[in-house]
């Protein structure tokens, strides 16, 4: 999470972080981090949700913070990079800070339930000196790091190593769950079954300690655009109750793995 997040207390490394406790915007960096590595191209931010310091922080902030002191990147200085270096683009709802008219390449409102692009007086607003934000820090975005997923993730034997879904939002891998609560594009319980028997041919062939977890996810799912989902079932021909979710999802599920052991 480094592009976002540094010099922590203790000087705790964030190119490989982990933590059992994680702050709102540790979590919304990590969000974003595992959308890129699962090759996300498009981001969907709603202010509403989001964590405030992840998101802006404005020029009297600035002013009483040094940037050596603060551990945070927000967003609004990395949206820009992240489009110019990798292609991703971000579609922001917002309605508190204008922080983003400076990087915006439009500006939309909603004026009584009318759209209106906005963009020339966003822009003439962001260039006005009393507004004006100083852009700190590298202007690049950084590295995108790619995990690789280790064997032993999935070290349960006889019928502990049986994935069964429950339901949309549910995982059980033996007696441990898997929280999909937050990956809200899955929309039908046939998503989740396929999740489960994905996640059980990953186990068994997906991982060989050398492969990141996107290559493997695009080998299966190579594998599956050949020769359908069928190919990955125990059964004998497709069982009739699967759909294929993006992989954005599976890659979304392994992350909340709590079992999951990368390198």
């Amino acid at each position: 999470i480094s592009p976002f997040i540094d010099n922590l207390p203790g000087k705790k490394d964030t190119t490989h972080f982990s933590t059992e406790n994680a702050s709102g915007s540790t979590s919304q960096a990590t969000n974003v981090i595992e959308a890129l590595e699962a090759e996300s191209s498009l981001l969907l931010v709603d202010e509403d949700t989001s964590a405030t310091n992840f998101m802006i922080r404005d020029g009297r902030m600035q002013q009483l913070i040094a940037p050596e002191k603060e551990p945070i990147t927000p967003f609004s200085n990395k949206v820009k990079s992240l489009y110019e270096d990798y292609s991703v683009s971000t579609i922001l709802i917002v309605g508190g800070s204008g922080d983003y008219f400076d990087v915006a390449d439009q500006v939309l409102m909603m004026d009584e339930y009318h759209l209106k692009d906005v963009t020339e007086e966003a822009k003439e607003i962001a260039n006005t000196d009393g507004y004006k934000r100083e852009i700190d820090g590298d202007q690049s975005f950084g590295v995108l790091s790619h995990r690789i997923p280790l064997t032993d993730s999935f070290s349960k034997k006889g019928k502990e190593k049986r994935f069964k879904a429950k339901g949309l939002h549910s995982i059980m891998y033996g007696h441990e769950p898997i929280n999909l609560t937050g990956l809200e594009q899955l929309v039908d319980d046939s998503q989740t079954n396929a999740i489960t028997v994905m996640l059980d041919y990953f186990r068994r062939h997906g991982i060989n300690n050398q492969n990141s977890i996107i290559q493997a996810t695009n080998e299966m799912y190579h594998l599956i655009e050949h020769e359908g989902l069928e190919a990955l079932s125990h059964f004998n021909g497709h069982p009739g109750n699967l759909a294929l979710p993006r992989k954005q999802e599976f890659i979304g599920t392994l992350n909340r793995y709590r079992g999951l052991k990368v390198k």
